[in-house]
């Protein structure tokens, strides 16, 4: 049953009238600790990010095409919220009073990501919590208006909000290997497991052999 299910999967990856050869790549980002899997080299553009809290922080999309099928993942990046949220100078006496605020933002970001997403409008027909590797974040399913299908996955990590997003056209096979092929690495590229504790705390998983993702 194993085997079967791999070939399946290997078969809604490759599709019909694709040969083995045109197998998705893994794409290894080591600068924003991940990788994923594209049908080609994802061209990578920075952006600004506005929050939910309206401090800009940069950001980094990776996107692909394949025929109709867009693929996307947009890396938010959190690890100096405090110095960024500090710097506009319209801040009011009452945003310095609320110092936790630069935290709210990055602790919301998979809420608001989501929130987003609801609003651009279509049917929602999956809606609902998930992980990756026990990193928490929350999964969404959209019919849109013209009958194209999107997939995406939101996952904070190490102050790194990762955004998945797959939009494919009506009748494409669902996306769902896309939106769960992201691996969380470290500093020297291993990939990152959690043990998850009912009270929501986390230990990093040991192995004693290190899986390294590559290149």
């Amino acid at each position: 049953m194993g085997i079967a299910r791999l070939f399946f999967a290997a078969i809604l990856l490759v599709g019909p009238g694709r040969s083995f050869s045109e197998i998705w790549i893994t794409h290894v980002d080591h600068t924003h600790f991940f990788s994923v899997h594209f049908p080609s080299q994802p061209e990578v553009h920075q952006i600004p990010y506005q929050s939910e809290y309206g401090s800009i922080f940069p950001a980094y999309v990776y996107t692909a095409q394949n025929g109709q099928n867009f693929y996307s993942v947009t890396v938010v990046d959190f690890s100096d919220s405090e110095g960024i949220y500090r710097e506009p100078e319209d801040k009011t006496d009452d945003d310095e009073n609320v110092p936790g605020v630069w935290l709210y933002d990055q602790r919301g970001s998979v809420a608001y990501a989501a929130r987003n997403f609801r609003l651009r409008g279509g049917e929602v027909t999956y809606d609902a919590w998930h992980h990756i590797d026990l990193v928490e974040g929350h999964q969404l399913q959209i019919t849109n208006q013209n009958q194209s299908r999107t997939y995406a996955g939101m996952y904070l990590h190490n102050s790194r909000l990762y955004v998945l997003e797959a939009t494919v056209p009506a009748g494409a096979p669902p996306q769902g290997l896309f939106q769960q092929s992201l691996v969380f690495l470290d500093e020297k590229g291993a990939r990152i497991r959690y043990n998850l504790k009912p009270d929501g705390s986390r230990t990093r998983l040991i192995r004693t052999a290190i899986e390294l993702v590559s290149p």
